[in-house]
């Protein structure tokens, strides 16, 4: 009886030094007031449990190891690249309000600045967009650089990887980065085996292991889409190394997927080499010196008529750069701000400034698809539509498939393109590239293609939301619950 005692004792003391020391750890931290509440929701209810989730998801460790190597590795990259847009007069300073309160923001949080002479083109298509990315590696010379989330293992991938091996056959150097978790088929996969054979260099990102469990947080992801071919021509936007039929389940009604891409030539793609290089120098080992064959001068001298701003973010530095440039580009619209966004589980003052906008007389429209292929984060969505409805704005329910397209314009003169989602875990968990656009001619190209989802889409009315049952509203709320931490 006196074992029995003791061994409840010692259980019972262990639970509450666990829940005071992760709740001192949790409130010292001194995240956003929602992030903390969710985590001391969790360890209050789920002690051991909350224990060994929040020493894997509880922080935004990188592990130190990597942080040290990465800013030995990368240290001066952006540096030289901004002296170097200068010297050519390329950084751009907007006069207009409209346009500054943005891009001073982007640029303070990111260190990249505007660049102008861009030639942009904007591919709605998925398989459109593969037929150029292809034919762009097929007529590499130099260097194929490639960076993405997923990579299909199978379908249009192989094609793909099928031009990356011949470009390597031809002697351009051929570099390849895919997430570990979101592509981890791919890498074991016998077109991942034939482009190393061939001299494709293809490295994981943020790999996953036991050891790495332990020392960083294995849920923070590489979820950029950027393609670099020969200094001179990039990609970046919302779609993978994959085409519509990718994890498409016509039971469940998941599908096809709806992507938007920007293919750009002129000095805005070195903007993207600064990303991939500082990406492929954290997860590879390449001494890649000397760097200066990565970004051909001729492309400095671009005449394209528009004015692009490349902006990385992610749980390292630059901090909160997209969640800052977001929020600016929300108070500085006027008239319009029109969304499209598969997964939208906004933070409170991304949430505050959407109403504020809609309230001081901004039509805000938000498109997200009808059904999604995450459940807990459409319902985690769907807890903040009456909040929303109840401010003015219009919320449209896609049915075209799975809009997995994410695209902003503002008062149809700046627009956002980008791998960013507006939830919390694209503005603080994952690598994120996002692309915004100072070009009302572009932005008006990009607003027609979002008025393509809304003629597809079917609007969500607040009296009609008042009526679901309320078990449905308890269990979307459950959600909303948890939603910092999706």
């Amino acid at each position: 009886m006196d074992s029995i005692s003791w061994i409840t004792i010692s259980v019972l003391a262990a639970d509450w030094i666990i829940r005071i020391g992760l709740a001192v750890r949790i409130i010292m931290r001194r995240a956003s007031v929602p992030v903390s509440l969710a985590w001391l929701l969790i360890v209050l209810f789920m002690p051991f449990v909350g224990f060994v989730v929040y020493l894997l998801v509880g922080e935004n460790r990188l592990g130190r190891r990597r942080v040290r190597r990465f800013n030995e590795l990368t240290a001066g990259i952006d540096t030289e690249a901004v002296a170097l847009w200068r010297r050519h007069h390329l950084d751009w300073l907007p006069q207009e309000d409209f346009y500054r309160h943005a891009a001073k923001m982007g640029t303070a949080v990111s260190g990249l600045p505007p660049l102008t002479g861009n030639t942009l083109e904007l591919i709605s298509e998925t398989s459109g967009m593969l037929d150029r990315l292809i034919a762009d590696i097929d007529a590499a010379r130099q260097h194929c650089h490639l960076l993405y989330y997923i990579w299909m293992n199978g379908g249009r991938g192989v094609d793909v990887a099928n031009a990356m091996i011949r470009a390597a056959k031809r002697g351009v150097e051929c570099r390849v980065i895919v997430d570990a978790v979101g592509s981890k088929h791919f890498l074991r996969s016998a077109a991942a085996h034939q482009m190393r054979d061939s001299g494709v260099k293809v490295t994981a990102a943020l790999p996953v292991n036991p050891l790495r469990m332990l020392l960083a947080r294995i849920d923070l992801r590489n979820h950029r889409k950027i393609a670099v071919i020969d200094g001179r021509i990039g990609y970046a936007g919302s779609q993978n190394i994959n085409d519509d039929t990718f994890n498409f389940d016509p039971r469940r009604g998941i599908g096809p997927w709806i992507d938007a891409t920007l293919r750009l030539e002129g000095p805005a793609v070195h903007a993207l080499q600064v990303v991939f290089l500082r990406d492929w120098l954290a997860d590879s080992e390449e001494n890649l010196n000397p760097l200066g064959r990565f970004f051909p001068e001729e492309v400095l001298a671009g005449e394209g008529p528009s004015v692009l701003h490349v902006i990385p973010s992610g749980p390292g530095a630059p901090l909160d750069a997209v969640h800052q440039t977001f929020l600016a580009t929300i108070y500085a619209a006027t008239e319009e701000l029109l969304i499209t966004t598969p997964y939208f589980v906004p933070d409170e003052a991304s949430k505050a400034a959407l109403c504020t906008a809609a309230m001081r007389g901004v039509e805000v429209t938000i498109v997200v698809p009808e059904i999604l292929d995450a459940p807990i984060v459409a319902a985690a969505a769907r807890s903040h539509y009456l909040d929303l409805l109840d401010a003015g704005i219009r919320i449209f329910h896609y049915r075209g498939g799975l809009l997995h397209s994410k695209t902003m314009t503002a008062d149809r003169r700046l627009a956002i393109i980008g791998s960013a989602n507006v939830d919390m875990r694209s503005f603080w968990l994952n690598f994120e590239i996002t692309l915004f656009i100072y070009d009302d001619d572009f932005s008006s190209l990009v607003r027609f293609m979002q008025r393509g989802y809304l003629n597809n889409s079917v609007q969500i009315s607040r009296e009609k939301w008042l009526r679901r049952s309320v078990l449905r509203q308890f269990a979307d709320n459950v959600a909303q619950l948890f939603s910092p931490l999706l």
